[in-house]
């Protein structure tokens, strides 16, 4: 049982649109992956780029969150206006940067050129993985997520969303997984590494979806549980060569996921010190614009690169004005781009659902416009 005002109860859960904490945590993240790319030796020590396996988990609990309420609500699942949802979030800023830096690098007619040449086919068509070195190559994350949108909500769709079902799918494909990894089985588009955290996202979904496993997990919202969960992982981010030396690399970043997703109730069903951290203001205004800048890191850096002095640019310096100027270009893009165009996607998948229940009405759907949300107002989930 979580400290006395800490937890709060499964409707209130039920009844939270906006994480703000899990904002947080993603601002966290992004800077972690801006320290590893750009911070040098002197941050590299701190393996940010487990920042990405973070985001992996906050990805697989957010959408199965969101298909799980809107069974809730509707008594079906969308697929349609879930794949509306997601393409209209995440491809057409992609695609902007995109086009962006093709259009940079051929006017700079040296190596990134023919480096893009060569990765833009995979760029556009998502395999992201198996593109070689080029100045996109950090979008491989997005490439990992795609192939989980597509196969994870059609698994809940197919197996059954309940909370047995759900938790048996994710069985298996951890079982899966394992297999694949037992086995040696070394494919770029297919690391299992890359899908576990996904699979301990939405599981943690599932289990907090549902009363009786919500109790189940109330230990974890509390103030001494969440400080023990970030000590762990600031252990594991600062020994992580240490850790998977003697455990394997893979379990090693499934030991990191598993952290987060303990994490993750003391952020989104309570008022622990931690939670109230993430969610200042600041950090959640990064959070919101993380996605952005996780595309335009590189954009950013380069550009300080061309403006100061290279013995100016080294180490920190180049960490911290990089981060700060992609958070100026990433700011513009989410006014004036990505927010406008994921607000519009909201309200078409809305009235696809919609018209689904208008044609088909379930007993029970009286609770729709509720799952469904304010009209023009899109959910952060």
């Amino acid at each position: 049982m979580g400290e006395r005002g800490t937890a709060i109860s499964f409707e209130d859960f039920q009844g939270t649109r906006n994480f703000g904490a899990l904002d947080g945590l993603r601002a966290i993240s992004v800077f972690l992956v801006f320290s590893d790319h750009f911070g040098g030796i002197g941050w590299t020590r701190f393996s940010g780029w487990l920042g990405v396996h973070a985001f992996f988990v906050l990805s697989g609990f957010l959408i199965t969150t969101l298909l799980l309420r809107e069974r809730d609500g509707t008594g079906r699942i969308s697929l349609k206006a879930f794949y509306i949802r997601r393409t209209t979030r995440l491809l057409p800023l992609y695609l902007l940067v995109l086009l962006a830096v093709l259009a940079l690098s051929y006017l700079a007619q040296d190596g990134t050129w023919e480096q893009m040449k060569a990765a833009t086919p995979y760029y556009l068509t998502l395999l992201n993985e198996m593109a070689n070195v080029a100045p996109l190559h950090m979008t491989w994350t997005l490439g990992v997520e795609w192939k989980y949108y597509l196969v994870w909500p059609t698994l809940l769709v197919a197996f059954g969303t309940t909370l047995r079902s759900g938790l048996a799918t994710v069985g298996f494909c951890l079982a899966a997984l394992a297999m694949i990894d037992i086995g040696g089985f070394r494919w770029d588009l297919l690391l299992p590494q890359n899908y576990v955290g996904m699979l301990f996202g939405s599981a943690l979904a599932l289990l907090m979806n549902s009363r009786r496993t919500f109790a189940l997990v109330r230990g974890l919202m509390n103030h001494g549980t969440a400080i023990a969960l970030v000590v762990a992982l600031l252990v594991v981010h600062r020994r992580f060569p240490v850790i998977a030396g003697r455990i394997g690399d893979a379990s090693a970043i499934a030991l990191y996921s598993l952290l987060i997703a303990m994490l993750i109730p003391a952020l989104v069903a309570s008022r622990t010190w931690v939670a109230r951290a993430l969610a200042s203001k600041p950090l959640v205004f990064v959070g919101h614009r993380s996605y952005a800048m996780y595309l335009v890191q590189y954009v950013a850096a380069h550009t300080v690169i061309a403006v100061l002095p290279a013995p100016t640019i080294v180490g920190g310096t180049l960490l911290f004005l990089s981060f700060t100027l992609a958070l100026v270009l990433s700011d513009q893009l989410y006014r004036w781009f990505e927010k406008p165009i994921t607000d519009w996607g909201h309200r078409w998948a809305k009235a696809v659902k919609q018209a689904a229940l208008s044609k088909t009405p379930l007993p029970g759907c009286d609770a729709a416009a509720a799952a469904l949300g304010p009209a023009g107002k899109r959910s952060p989930l």
